[in-house]
C-alpha cells in the first residue's frame, strides 16, 4: 500500500462535553520550583514511523535523566508495518540504553501494508511482546491499560481508524471500576479523543481528529466516569509546547471533576495548524516526548521533553 498522506477533513460529532486546557508550567517557571523527588518514572514516546535517528537521540536523552521502569511507545512504531521495519526498529532499540520493559499500543501505521488485518496484529504482538491489542499491566506502581482497534480501518488511510468493539469496551469499563481506589490509572491509546488536546480543540484545530474512534461516544462515556484516569494519546504530532498539550475532559453525565488527557508528542515530524481547518508539516527536525514521574509523595507529574535540544518543555502535576 502506498504510504498515506494526512487525513481527509471530516465533520465532528459526539457527546456534549467540556475541555479545560491545563498548560502546566513552562520550563522557565518549573526552574523556579523545587525539583520533583521521584520514586519511579515512565518514558512515553510515539509516532516513530521509521525515524530511527531521532529515536536514538530520544532514547539517549531519556537515559541521561536516569533509568525509568518502562518505555511506552504509544503507537506508530513503524512506517508501514513490514517485518523489515520491525527488525530495524528493535535493532535501534538494542543499540541504545532504555528501560528493560518496552510496552506498546497499536497504531494505524502498523497496518499500512497489504497483509490481512489479523496478520498485521499478529506481527505487532510478536515483536512488541504485548499479550493482546488491549491489555493491562503494572509499572512504576501504577495500573497501565492499553487500548486499540480490533478491526481494520473502515476507510483505509482515512479516519475512523479504531473500532474498539463491545468486548473491549466491557473490559475497559470493568477494569477501570476495579481500579476506582487507585489515585491514577494510565490509559494508553495511539489515537486521540475528540475535543481534548492539541489538534482536536480550539479555533485552529484540524477537524478530522474528531473522527478517530468508531465507538467514541461509548468510550468517552466510560472514561468520563473516572477522575483518576490519565489518558495518553499520540497520532497528531502537534507541539508539546502548546498550552493545550494537556487537558481536563469533562463528559456529560460523568464525574464533574473530569479526567486528564495528555499528548505524547512525536518522534517523526512536527505538525501544526494550516489556518484552514487542517494541518501542515512544520519541521522534520523536531522530536518530542514525555517522562512521567511518580513522586515520593505519590503525586504524578508529566514532563514534556524536547529531544532535539535535550531540554524540558513543560511540566504538569496531575
Amino acid at each position: 500500500m502506498t504510504p498515506p498522506t494526512r487525513r481527509t477533513i471530516l465533520t465532528a460529532g459526539g457527546l456534549a462535553l467540556a475541555t479545560l486546557p491545563l498548560g502546566g508550567l513552562t520550563a522557565a517557571q518549573a526552574a523556579t520550583r523545587p525539583k520533583v523527588s521521584a520514586a519511579a518514572s515512565l518514558d512515553v514516546i510515539s509516532d516513530i514511523q521509521g525515524d530511527l535517528a531521532d529515536l536514538g537521540r530520544a532514547l539517549d536523552n531519556l537515559a541521561a535523566l536516569g533509568t525509568s521502569q518502562a518505555l511506552v511507545i504509544a503507537g506508530d512504531l513503524v512506517a508501514q508495518g513490514t517485518v523489515q521495519q520491525y527488525e530495524d526498529l528493535y535493532a535501534t532499540l538494542a543499540d541504545h540504553s532504555h528501560p528493560d520493559r518496552v510496552l506498546a499500543a497499536l497504531g494505524n501505521h502498523e497496518q499500512y501494508n497489504s497483509d490481512p488485518f489479523d496478520t498485521q496484529v499478529k506481527r505487532f504482538l510478536q515483536y512488541t511482546g504485548m499479550p493482546e491489542v488491549y491489555s493491562q499491566t503494572t509499572a512504576a506502581g501504577l495500573p497501565l491499560l492499553f487500548i486499540g482497534t480490533t478491526a481494520p480501518a473502515k476507510n483505509g488511510t482515512s479516519p475512523p481508524f479504531v473500532t474498539l468493539g463491545a468486548s473491549q469496551l466491557s473490559w475497559l469499563d470493568s477494569t477501570l471500576k476495579s481500579h476506582a481506589d487507585k489515585p491514577y490509572v494510565l490509559v494508553f491509546s495511539h489515537h486521540v479523543l475528540p475535543g481534548t488536546v492539541s489538534g482536536t480543540v480550539g479555533g485552529d484545530a484540524a477537524r478530522f481528529y474528531d473522527q478517530d474512534f468508531v465507538d467514541e461516544t461509548d468510550l468517552l462515556t466510560i472514561l468520563g466516569q473516572h477522575k483518576n484516569v490519565v489518558f495518553f494519546s499520540g497520532h497528531t504530532h502537534w507541539d508539546l509546547g502548546r498550552s493545550d498539550w494537556a487537558a481536563k475532559k469533562i463528559v456529560e453525565g460523568g464525574d464533574p471533576a473530569g479526567f486528564t488527557v495528555v499528548n505524547t508528542g512525536f518522534i517523526q515530524t512536527m505538525y501544526g495548524p494550516d489556518g484552514s481547518g487542517g494541518e501542515e508539516a512544520l519541521s522534520g527536525a523536531e522530536s518530542q516526548g514525555l517522562r512521567v514521574l511518580v513522586g515520593t509523595d505519590g503525586r504524578l507529574t508529566v514532563e514534556s521533553r524536547d529531544f532535539r535540544r535535550d531540554k524540558l518543555i513543560r511540566t504538569l502535576t496531575v
